[in-house]
């Protein structure tokens, strides 16, 4: 199709040629058919002979957290022995500005690279693409398009702290080590749960000599096999926590919690207050299903429907209601109603007293803004059974 400055030099065309024939002046017929004939002919070679050029599209990462930048790297290919034309590319970037620029003429049989940058400013799914290439002629006066349909996908998701991880015998308490010697929340392999009489084959370093000796018979250790803690962090979506400024601050800290809960082997699941939730994540690699679930995360309701949170599972509540941050006896309901070691707030507040801190006792971490989390979480022992302390 004609360019902008063809379909410019059309239109002075045609009026030419009018005009030629209304006051019968050759020169006028003149101007008007070669300008005619110079838009034809400069379609019928953008027809006759299109560009051969492909595209390829590579990003910096697939999952970044807000504000962190996402490099764009376009790769375009002329299959071509000629001299592809003057190219523009426009790339399609879902909740942000189309990235548009210019390709010079690319030699045959070559790849030439471009690239942009996106700064993402908040939690999302950005979809790049399709990106559309228009091939302009010599002279400006005609395109081709082309569509590369393929999309990519980046997960924008909140800001993660790193945080000391946890550890918790399976069913037990909450422990917030201060240092990394034993990260795993979960039974090790070296705990037994029976004795049971010798059988041939057992292996000698299991016996346990006191038994042997006060039952006047060979008596092994069973072991457990290894199997990891289990923590479930919900998220209180009861209003105000459905604000989208809100949940930036509640979900960054639930991505912190979980990611240091995985990372050390362990078990987690993410859940809200009004019933929606992650699969089980039980390795390191599934933490995108979190991050994703996290970046996609909004809206909530005032009403609670938390289910079938595992018996054997240690809960964190994350909450930015100001009764829960102002009174003490609101955040022990939200605790017993949720079953949970611990409350993270965040925020001020109805009276805006309440400064960062921990209650060890209380079972209870307030946060006024990023970065506070991973000193209040460095403590020896923070929680007992779920709301007990905070009664």
């Amino acid at each position: 199709m004609p360019t902008s400055t063809g379909w410019r030099l059309l239109a002075l065309g045609l009026a030419s040629v009018v005009a030629g024939r209304a006051f019968g002046i050759l020169e006028f017929y003149v101007i008007g058919a070669t300008a005619i004939g110079a838009v034809v002919v400069a379609l019928v070679v953008r027809l006759v002979h299109p560009s051969r050029l492909s595209l390829a599209r590579r990003v910096s990462s697939v999952m970044v957290a807000v504000s962190e930048p996402v490099d764009v790297t376009l790769q375009v290919t002329n299959r071509s022995k000629l001299p592809s034309p003057t190219a523009l590319l426009n790339e399609r970037v879902s909740g942000a500005a189309d990235a548009r620029f210019s390709l010079a003429p690319v030699p045959g049989a070559s790849t030439v690279a471009g690239s942009y940058r996106l700064e993402p400013t908040r939690r999302g799914v950005l979809e790049i693409g399709p990106t559309i290439v228009g091939d302009v002629d010599g002279l400006g006066l005609a395109r081709r398009r082309q569509s590369f349909g393929r999309r990519t996908r980046v997960v924008v998701h909140p800001p993660i702290e790193p945080l000391v991880s946890p550890r918790l015998p399976v069913g037990g308490a909450l422990s917030l080590p201060s240092d990394f010697h034993r990260r795993s929340i979960g039974l090790e392999s070296d705990e037994f749960d029976v004795l049971r009489p010798y059988v041939e084959g057992d292996d000698l370093r299991h016996i346990h000599w006191r038994s042997t000796a006060r039952l006047d018979e060979f008596t092994v250790r069973r072991f457990q096999p290894s199997r990891p803690g289990r923590m479930t962090v919900i998220i209180d979506t009861r209003p105000p926590g459905d604000l989208v400024s809100t949940q930036d601050r509640t979900t960054s800290v639930a991505a912190s919690i979980v990611c240091a809960v995985l990372r050390s082997g362990d078990e987690a699941q993410i859940l809200t207050t009004d019933g929606r939730r992650t699969p089980l994540l039980v390795h390191v690699s599934e933490v995108g299903v979190a991050l994703e679930f996290l970046a996609l995360l909004e809206g909530g309701r005032q009403e609670v429907d938390v289910q079938m949170i595992d018996s054997g599972s240690v809960v964190v509540a994350v909450s930015a209601s100001p009764d829960a941050i102002d009174d003490d006896g609101a955040r022990h309901e939200l605790a017993q109603r949720l079953e949970a070691s611990l409350v993270v707030t965040y925020g001020s507040g109805h009276q805006g007293t309440a400064a960062p801190g921990v209650d060890r006792e209380g079972g209870w971490i307030h946060l006024t803004g990023p970065g506070q989390l991973p000193d209040l979480w460095r403590l020896p022992a923070l929680a007992g059974r779920p709301g007990a302390a905070l009664a």
